[in-house]
């Protein structure tokens, strides 16, 4: 089933290096998008659509864990809603109105009876969640959204859940219809309950017995509804619900997952109905899924026992607003080993965007193909305009060197202040000045030989993984090495003095670092030939940058220990390459916080970092000086 355990905690699970389905779907739209957004992490201005799919898909999700009562009437509230509120510390809400679970038209009615408060809640989440975006795109706000426009969404998702309801009663319960009355859900990884405990990934559950199905006969609509709940992620588990590649170096998270005619059907849900130029993506995201099904079935992460739900039959998407199913061909045995060969080629081009200064994913825009309602694709008559149309929605377009001229000059007239004039003048306006460098300077990877000093171990990075590190010395000066993610780097060879090869200088704690990952090389330095070395005490690891902020984020969470986390981030860009700018927990400060889109400052003292191979400059609360200029 969907929910297995990754081959390892490392940096393969974090979704800049991993290729994910929406990650191939960025990278089949243009790889030099794809570099910008997921590489280096730029992020659109956001919009109400960003948040509403989501939030909707949530709402849907947990509406389809519901478990009728066969006793007395179902209140009119949906679990999820008050699920939505314990976990905001807000008060529960009480039904005042009721239904009696007796046959489909009943279990309609209570379903068309829970919309009013789903709504509410799900509108109280989006305001919650556009008030703490950093970064909301000019002339948008969350209050355009209407209510009867989450309520169509809701409507449509509800809809076409009671379809596949209708079909398992009109099936008389489909095949699994005896073993869901001898002990309940029979599958490995059980569709999430409300009534049952969370099964975590890799468990095994432990079912309820099933009180409340009959014990022969026809079937009820009650017992319809239960076996017709599809897999969904359930949201008390912490823990990503995904497929994991083997290997680790892909991975997905399902929506749906159909299974009660005996056969397995992916679904995926898109809060639209289907008509813009991105539901061109769906295809390939659910081809993804359908490879990554093909090969965990037998994957170590599974829990045992159980049935597996039978061969996958289909693949669909979704569409709430309509609503409308989509029907996506699988791929045959021969298509599918195809695509792996891609993909994997793809993954590698992934791994080496952005590595050096001369590695660079290319550009190379899919045309914009627009839709009829239901995903139904239309002929593209200009496809040079059609390419153009996609660059126009690329985050960074402006930074591109491959853009349409017209479009980047568009884009660059937006970032530049009135008081600086033209394009022109804004990129004369940020060549830094001593002390800044461009941060094309920011030294990228480094060659230091020394002898290798302690037991290659477990220690903790900043994003609390366990990462194996040491030391290397020359004379008196030592530098910590370690691992740029969990599991990113082999084995240390034996050596009394050894090369580190293609090595990222940064600093940690105000000690000086050397991050190791897949792309660097330990061997003995008499077998490296002519390479240049860097002294162990002059290892760079500080940057003065200076330009204009061109995006920003925020994430938090909580780590592999069980500890929060906050981060916040935004993007410099000095007129020539962006750069990623991180704050952490106590160093996201006031002067940080206020940081808006279209800044111009100088970063003074930051640390040099690194993210899943890129750089990354840091804050640091002590020592690093963040100065906002006025244009001029």
């Amino acid at each position: 089933m969907p929910v297995v355990l990754p081959p390892g905690a490392g940096y393969l699970g974090k979704s800049r290096r991993r290729i994910s389905a929406s990650g191939l779907v960025t990278w089949e739209r243009c790889p030099r998008q794809w570099h910008y957004r997921r590489r280096i992490g730029i992020s659109d201005a956001t919009v109400p659509e960003m948040i509403i799919g989501l939030v909707v898909e949530d709402a849907l999700c947990g509406l389809y864990m519901e478990r009728f009562l066969t006793t007395e009437a179902m209140p009119s509230i949906a679990t999820w809603v008050n699920f939505s509120r314990q976990e905001n510390g807000l008060a529960l809400i009480k039904s005042e109105q009721s239904v009696m679970i007796s046959d489909m038209a009943s279990i309609r009615a209570w379903a068309e009876s829970i919309i009013p408060t789903m709504v509410t809640e799900v509108q109280r989440i989006l305001k919650e969640r556009w008030d703490k975006n950093p970064w909301k795109a000019n002339g948008r706000d969350i209050a355009e959204v209407e209510d009867i426009r989450i309520e169509n969404l809701l409507r449509g998702g509800i809809q076409l859940q009671l379809e596949e309801v209708e079909n398992c009663f009109n099936a008389n319960g489909g095949p699994h219809l005896e073993a869901y009355r001898a002990s309940g859900d029979p599958f490995t990884v059980p569709a999430p309950c409300w009534d049952e405990e969370p099964v975590k990934p890799g468990m095994s559950s432990s079912r309820t017995a099933a009180t409340d199905f009959n014990q022969t006969g026809e079937i009820t609509a009650w017992e319809a509804w239960e076996i017709a709940r599809p897999w969904v992620k359930d949201p008390r588990i912490a823990a990503p619900q995904r497929l994991f590649h083997p290997e680790g170096w892909a991975a997905g998270e399902m929506d749906l997952v159909h299974r009660w005619d005996g056969s397995v059907r992916i679904c995926d849900i898109k809060a639209s109905a289907g008509t813009s130029g991105y539901s061109a993506g769906l295809a390939n995201q659910l081809r993804f899924y359908q490879w990554l099904w093909s090969i965990t079935r037998t994957h170590s992460g599974r829990p045992e026992g159980g049935e597996s739900g039978g061969e996958l039959s289909g693949l669909e998407g979704w569409y709430l607003m309509g609503p409308h199913r989509k029907i996506i061909d699988l791929m045959d045995e021969e298509t599918l080993a195809s695509e792996s060969e891609r993909w994997k080629n793809i993954h590698s081009q992934m791994t080496l965007s952005g590595l050096h200064p001369t590695h660079l994913a290319p550009a190379d825009p899919a045309p914009w193909v627009n839709h009829a309602p239901g995903g139904k694709a239309l002929p593209v008559e200009d496809e040079v305009a059609a390419k153009a149309l996609t660059c126009k929605r690329c985050t960074a377009v402006a930074f591109c060197d491959d853009a349409p001229k017209a479009e980047q000059a568009k884009a660059l007239a937006a970032l530049t202040p009135l008081e600086l004039g033209s394009p022109e003048n804004l990129i004369q306006y940020m060549v830094p000045k001593p002390p800044c460098t461009m941060i094309s300077q920011i030294p990228q990877r480094l060659n230091v030989k020394g002898e290798v000093k302690g037991h290659w171990g477990p220690l903790s990075n900043h994003y609390g993984e366990e990462v194996r590190g040491a030391a290397i010395a020359v004379g008196s000066t030592n530098v910590v090495i370690e691992e740029m993610g969990a599991d990113s780097f082999g084995e240390i060879p034996q050596g009394t003095e050894l090369a580190l090869l293609d090595v990222a200088p940064g600093l940690w704690r105000r000690m000086t670092r050397l991050y190791l990952d897949e792309h660097s090389e330990i061997k003995p330095v008499d077998e490296t030939g002519d390479v240049e070395f860097t002294r162990l005490g002059l290892i760079p690891t500080k940057a003065n940058l200076s330009g204009q902020i061109v995006s920003r984020g925020g994430h938090s969470g909580v780590n592999v220990r069980g500890k929060p986390w906050s981060m916040s981030t935004c993007h410099l860009w000095d007129g020539e390459s962006i750069v990623e700018v991180v704050a952490f927990g106590s160093a996201i400060t006031r002067t940080f916080q206020k940081l808006q889109v279209g800044d111009f400052v100088r970063i003074l003292a930051a640390e040099l970092g690194w993210r899943d191979g890129v750089p990354q400059v840091r804050i640091d609360q002590r020592q690093t000086r963040l100065e906002i200029k006025e244009p001029k």
